[in-house]
């Protein structure tokens, strides 16, 4: 029972030295012509902070919205790169197909002429 007593007591004190110590840094602050210069030193600083803050986030998207248009550029450079090769490899397989087409048909009138030929040959045995 003494040690819940002592806690109690330990952190009544503990309350009130910071209860003390808040009110004499209030005090400090509001109540002398030296506080009230401290105070308005430390808004201003927080105030130059912020400001610095706000200018890096500034700059910062800034060089986010370069870099997004930079990537978004990019992108369509590779989309038309890969349509080009599409598109040119589309034309080369026609070509082949017509290559394809053309030797089909010579090698068909080779083997006609041979067959035409051999006819001939056993006709005339």
């Amino acid at each position: 029972m003494k040690d819940k007593k002592e806690g109690k007591t330990t952190k009544f004190v503990a309350f009130a030295l910071a209860g003390l110590a808040a009110g004499a840094a209030v005090y400090y602050l509001f109540g002398t012509n030296e506080g009230r210069k401290t105070l308005n030193k430390a808004v201003d600083g927080v105030n130059g902070l912020s400001k610095t803050l706000k200018a890096q986030a500034e700059e910062g998207l800034q060089k986010a919205s370069h870099l997004a248009n930079r990537a978004k550029e990019e992108y369509h450079r590779v989309l038309h790169m890969a349509d080009d090769a599409r598109h040119d490899a589309m034309e080369k397989a026609g070509e082949y197909k017509e290559e394809a087409k053309d030797l089909t048909k010579k090698g068909l009138k080779y083997a006609e002429d041979l067959s035409s030929e051999a006819r001939s040959k056993v006709d005339e045995a």
